[in-house]
């Protein structure tokens, strides 16, 4: 290999230590971003929050059908009401919930959601009740320090191509705040990281709780989400040194 010139030496060292800074980066990026999926394990990424799509010409579009998402919805009299729009190429399965926020006043409020597809002349209808359920399994979600009853979980197969809708809605003279989620995988990037303390005052308002709500555990981890955002943010802006 011969012997190389001082300047060429320093230069092969400087560029194995930024290839070894580099490598360091890449891998403390790695460990944080999976730190920060798993912290969000069993959590739905919010796609709308007291967003109206109150009818099939403003339907929400679902991209990613399997990715967990969740739409946080307020309706009225006026616009009892929302829908979700979504594309099928391929048979699949379709998982969705409905639930409503743990509020006294909501104990026996029982939204339906309809599944409707594929469009056109002979698009069917199937609609899933919830006014059988006396007894809906409470669901507390650690980040947002909210509480939920949920009142319906479905897998429903789809096998023709074409577009659907679900339908998300209650009596005009009863509408309500309620939830509705699609998709099982978790999947959360940078963006969604760095917007989450804006998003946990948005859904702890929607849940009507107030900033006496989360425990100190919740608060901590909060703390130590927020402290994974900050260095992943780090990590993807110190590539360009």
């Amino acid at each position: 290999m011969g012997i190389l010139p001082r300047s060429a030496r320093a230069s092969r060292r400087g560029d194995a230590t930024g290839a070894s800074r580099l490598t360091f980066r890449v891998a403390l990026c790695t460990v944080l971003l999976a730190g920060a999926v798993a912290a969000t394990a069993d959590a739905h990424r919010p796609i709308a929050i007291d967003e109206p799509h109150p009818s099939r010409d403003e339907a929400l579009l679902i991209e990613d059908l399997d990715v967990s998402q969740v739409a946080y919805v307020e309706l009225t009299a006026v616009e009892p009401e929302f829908w979700l729009v979504f594309q099928v190429a391929d048979p699949v399965d379709v998982d969705f919930s409905l639930g409503v926020p743990a509020i006294d006043r909501l104990s026996g409020y029982r939204p339906t959601v309809t599944l409707i597809g594929p469009d056109g002349a002979d698009a069917e209808e199937l609609a899933f009740e919830t006014s059988s359920v006396e007894a809906p399994e409470r669901f507390h979600e650690p980040f947002t320090g909210t509480d939920s009853w949920i009142l319906l979980q479905e897998t429903t197969s789809l096998s023709e191509p074409g577009t659907y809708y679900l339908v998300a809605s209650a009596a005009s003279e009863a509408a309500d705040k309620l939830w509705i989620a699609v998709g099982t995988r978790e999947a959360f990037g940078l963006a969604d990281v760095l917007s989450l303390p804006s998003i946990v005052r948005e859904v702890r308002a929607f849940h009507e709780v107030g900033f006496e709500g989360p425990s100190r555990r919740e608060w901590a981890g909060l703390i130590a989400f927020g402290l994974i955002a900050v260095v992943l943010a780090l990590c993807v802006f110190g590539q360009s040194d």
